[in-house]
Order: structure tokens, then C-alpha cells, then sequence
């Protein structure tokens, strides 16, 4: 399978950059092999359906154009969850990759964990833009080259086991699979004081607060709203998916709302055959002579209660 083939799509939070009129917010589009995990990243100005558009015509144009695209549905997104709903729900985004022979799929609803792989990426990517910029705050231009240079560093983490000793070959990358080599990047120099001295690092530091008190505030009620039993909804299940393992991975069912899909491990099957068995477990006893021997203690006796029994 060539690289790309099958390539998962995520969006990063929104990043702060300066502006002539102050500040702007962009995000960074994530684009992930399934099979060598290289990463293809661009930086976007919104989340529009014609941004996306340009953004996924320049990674096909640089790597290639996949042949299966995967991504997380709407309902998953923590940030932006509406302007990506709109997005990835668009008919126009869809009409125009399936123009080109490619394929959307979603992965079932509320199970962020089967994009487990380029959710990792996110994470590293996020990871790298804090520890590079830490609390400075750049223009467009400045961001663009650093996400660039985050993608190569990325591309040349090993695969494989990293040996300590010089004398043994290079690990597997997925610089390796792409271009047969390691790709090298011009060192950064030292930082600024004055970038570092700027005031606009306050406010900042002060709106990240916000949105995390606020990414907490809707991680607590996901969470209540899962641990609250006596609201969960009934559901009938109308199919069933397995994986390449033949094991039942995820269902599609069918709600008071609609029909959607739901990985299995969130769905609790209910008991409904136990108050018919019970019923006839009633009768069996019902039916039974009185001369029957009573059912024995599974437990065996205590050795104390033998002694006794034998003294007496």
C-alpha cells in the first residue's frame, strides 16, 4: 500500500497569532498515513468548507491523493464542535473528494479512541508548538515555517527500536518510507527578550485559562451524563459491525431520535428474557413434590463444625 492511501484528518484548538489589528485565531489540519504514520500538517485560517477544500487539494498535490479518508464525527470534537459539524457534514466537501474517486468515513459516534493514531499525533503536535513557542506570540509567517519544521521532526521520530550504540544503522522513520532519508532543518536560534517581555502574554495566558476551565466544565458533564444511569436512552440494535477479527466492534441502532451507531462498549444489553425465566423457574418449584431432597450448601463444612458433630 502506498503511503497515504488511507488517510485519517483531525483539527487542532485554535492558536493565537499576531495580527496588524491584533490577534487572530487559526488551526492546523492534521493529515495521517494509516500505514507509516507520517503526518501532513497545514495551517488554516478558519473552518470553512473552501479552506478545507485548499488545504486538502495542497496535501494531495505535496503527497497524494488518498484513496480513503477517516475522521472523527462532529459530536466528538471538543473545540469548534459546530463549525466542524458543518464542515465534515457538508455536502459540497463530500461531492467534490468523491469526484476525485475518494472516500469519506466516519468512525462510530462517541468512540474517539478508533482514531487512537492520529489522535496521538494530535497530542505530539501540540506537545511541539507549546515547547517551541512556550509564551511567545508570532505572526502567520513565523507559525507557518514552525509547523513546517514540526512536521519534519515528526517524520523522523523512530518506528522501531533506537539503539544507544553509533555502530548500529539508523531506526525505521517514517522520513525513511516517504524519502528514503532523514530530513534535516535549519537550526532555530536563541529567542528574543523582547518576544518573550511581550504583554500581550497576560492576555494570553488568561483566555487559555478560560477555555480550559471551560473544556473541564464539559468533560464533567460528558462524564455525569454517562455515569447517570437512569437517563440513559433505549435503543434497538439493527446491525451489527466486526472487525478484520471477526469480533463485534461497533452497532447501528435505533433511537427515539433517529438511527445512528455506537461502539459497543457503550451499549449495555438489557435483560428482558429474566422475568419469563424467572417465571418459570416459579412453576418448576410450584410442581415439585414435597418428598424432595433439599438443595445442598455448595459451601463445604467447616472442620470446626465436624469436630462438634463427631463429639456429640
Amino acid at each position: 500500500m502506498e503511503p497515504f492511501t488511507v488517510t485519517g484528518i483531525d483539527f487542532t484548538g485554535a492558536l493565537y497569532i499576531r495580527a496588524p489589528e491584533g490577534e487572530n485565531k487559526v488551526y492546523v489540519c492534521l493529515f495521517t498515513c494509516d500505514s507509516t504514520r507520517a503526518v501532513h500538517l497545514e495551517v488554516v485560517t478558519d473552518l470553512s468548507e473552501d479552506t478545507f477544500l485548499q488545504a486538502f487539494r495542497r496535501f494531495s498535490s505535496r503527497k497524494s491523493l488518498p484513496r480513503i479518508v477517516l475522521s472523527d464525527n462532529a459530536s466528538t470534537f471538543i473545540s469548534a464542535a459546530d463549525d466542524l459539524k458543518v464542515l465534515f457534514e457538508s455536502t459540497g466537501v463530500q461531492e467534490s473528494l468523491g469526484n476525485q474517486g475518494v472516500e469519506w468515513r466516519f468512525i462510530p459516534r462517541r468512540a474517539p479512541w478508533y482514531g487512537g493514531y492520529w489522535e496521538r499525533l494530535v497530542g505530539l503536535t501540540k506537545n511541539a508548538i507549546k515547547k517551541t513557542l512556550g509564551r511567545a506570540f508570532v505572526t502567520l509567517s513565523s507559525l507557518q515555517t514552525l509547523i513546517v519544521e514540526i512536521e519534519t521532526h515528526l517524520n523522523n521520530r523512530p518506528l522501531t527500536y533506537a539503539s544507544t550504540d553509533h555502530n548500529d544503522p539508523e531506526p525505521l522513520t517514517p522520513s525513511h518510507i516517504l524519502y528514503g532519508r532523514i530530513i534535516n532543518t535549519v537550526p532555530h536560534s536563541l529567542t528574543d527578550e523582547e518576544e518573550l517581555s511581550d504583554k500581550n502574554f497576560q492576555e494570553a495566558g488568561q483566555k487559555l485559562h478560560h477555555t480550559l476551565s471551560k473544556k473541564a466544565k464539559t468533560q464533567a458533564l460528558i462524564i455525569q451524563h454517562f455515569w447517570s444511569r437512569l437517563k440513559w436512552n433505549l435503543a434497538v440494535v439493527q446491525e451489527l459491525q466486526r472487525g478484520n477479527d471477526s469480533l463485534v466492534r461497533s452497532a447501528t441502532i435505533r433511537t427515539a431520535n433517529g438511527i445512528t451507531n455506537r461502539p459497543i462498549s457503550k451499549l449495555y444489553p438489557l435483560e428482558v428474557n429474566a422475568g419469563k425465566n424467572a417465571i418459570e423457574d416459579d412453576n418448576d418449584d410450584q410442581v415439585s413434590t414435597p418428598e424432595a431432597e433439599p438443595l445442598s450448601s455448595s459451601h463445604p463444612p467447616r472442620s470446626a463444625a465436624v469436630k462438634a458433630r463427631m463429639r456429640v
